[in-house]
């Protein structure tokens, strides 16, 4: 286990490291490091998946040039996986509340983050109206993105796993 986190950890961060070569792809560079996330949450739980998770935030803002996929990474993408299963305990219309409280309290923090640190130009200020229609894309999109690391763990459990033998490689 301690293995496959190490190596799953520098998969993570040559994923994130892309960001630097297609800076314009940065959201989606850092959803990739979901797969890999899924695979630990389903097979080995969520302390390893954390640990992943560590590891790869320090690790990925001392070496990835190109901050903003990693603070992505570390605000939404990284963290997002391990704690949706809390969200998705609770009823449906709660854990959506508090999956869209999670994503705005997130945005709003990464949002400050960058701006104070000016890592991207403040194009749309805060409180004026392409601010909040940012936001609200952004909320669709998140909410997109929680449909598809559900359906990316179904598709991992139910059929990935069987095909390729992943129930004897990953013994607990």
């Amino acid at each position: 286990m301690i293995a496959l986190c190490g190596i799953f950890s520098a998969a993570e961060l040559v994923i994130l490291y892309l960001s630097s070569v297609f800076q314009v792809l940065d959201l989606a560079i850092a959803f990739f490091t979901v797969i890999f996330t899924v695979v630990l949450m389903v097979e080995y739980s969520k302390k390893p998946s954390f640990a992943v998770y560590a590891v790869v935030a320090v690790l990925s803002l001392l070496i990835v040039p190109h901050k903003f996929s990693p603070l992505c990474y570390i605000f939404f993408m990284g963290f997002y996986p391990i704690i949706k299963s809390y969200f998705d305990d609770c009823p449906k219309a709660l854990g959506y509340i508090l999956k869209l409280l999670y994503f705005n309290g997130a945005y709003y923090v990464l949002y400050s983050i960058v701006t104070y640190f000016a890592l991207l130009d403040d194009i749309f200020g805060v409180g004026t109206p392409m601010f909040y229609v940012t936001i609200a894309v952004g909320n669709v999109a998140f909410l997109l993105c929680d449909y598809v690391i559900g359906v990316m763990t179904a598709l991992y459990i139910k059929v990935l796993r069987k095909k390729f033998g992943f129930e004897r490689i990953f013994r607990k």
